[in-house]
């Protein structure tokens, strides 16, 4: 992982960095921003074991409650990402085609009364086109299936040796069920060491959030975190957002409709934009 020299001051200073650092022809660029520049690159249900360990009872319970809002995915993908939707844990990881909506998380004021602003930071991931997989990926299958089974069971899929044993053993077995319940001609080939890897998935726009964010998204295997210093072939760039900085940037993101409202279509986030508006700037 790359540190950017310059912070990020003002939205010249964003255009600067990218004009220095083009993508070759057979690579692409994607974003992301951190409020506080202490948090880490994982996804939301590797923060805390009780969610790790209760991934399978997260998908089941808000499926349950809310079955209507699924009744159109047909992968455990597409429920991932409408989890993710929603806020519930999930081994996604939000990105943006757009660098401009890194920036605007990056610049996010503080989200409690009285709370100091912290220093930001905006992310740059660089890989292979190639290695970006589209929703009905085999692969992406494979990895957002983990999520349909238990803590043990996963757990005893990180102890087998080889593709041969996961895919003899009853555990992977199991994991083959669910992958054939979306891919019925899927055969038992899973490869072991794609459900310790993450990938860069293409999603299908299947929400206004989705749309208005430019969304991808990084889905984690049984990796918890994006390493800082390996970071499994992203290369990762990073700048600095200081605190002091971050009411200037929303303002200039706000004259170029980067804000509440754009980045969040849901009429609540409409509401809330509108109100802000009224009150003094943050």
């Amino acid at each position: 992982m790359a540190q950017w020299p310059d912070p990020i001051n003002a939205l010249d200073d964003l255009f600067k960095l990218l004009r220095q650092t083009p993508p070759d022809e057979d690579q692409i660029h994607l974003y992301r921003g951190h409020r506080n520049s202490s948090w880490k690159l994982e996804p939301s249900l590797f923060r805390y074991q009780e969610y790790r360990q209760a991934e399978r009872e997260i998908l089941r319970d808000v499926i349950a409650l809310q079955p209507n809002e699924f009744r159109d995915d047909t992968t455990t993908f597409e429920r991932l990402v409408r989890l993710q939707h929603y806020g519930a844990p999930t081994r996604l990881f939000d990105l943006s085609y757009n660098p401009l909506v890194g920036l605007f998380f990056a610049c996010r004021p503080p989200t409690k009364e009285g709370e100091a602003e912290s220093e930001g930071e905006f992310f740059q991931f660089t890989l292979k086109k190639a290695d970006v997989k589209y929703f009905d990926s085999d692969t992406i299958s494979c990895v957002s299936n983990l999520a349909s089974l238990r803590y043990d069971e996963k757990q005893k899929l990180m102890s087998f040796r080889d593709n041969g044993e996961l895919n003899s053993r009853d555990e992977g077995r199991r994991l083959l069920f669910f992958i054939q319940a979306e891919k019925p001609f899927f055969e038992p080939r899973i490869v072991l060491e794609h459900l310790k890897s993450i990938f860069a998935v293409h999603p299908k726009l299947s929400n206004q959030r989705i749309v208005a964010q430019q969304g991808a998204f990084l889905i984690f295997g049984e990796t918890t975190e994006l390493d800082r210093e390996r970071a499994l072939g992203i290369n990762v760039l990073t700048a600095k957002i200081p605190a002091s900085m971050k009411k200037c940037l929303r303002r200039e993101l706000d004259r170029i409709s980067i804000n509440l409202r754009s980045m969040y279509p849901e009429i609540e986030k409409a509401s809330e934009y509108v109100k802000s508006k009224l009150l003094p700037p943050s």
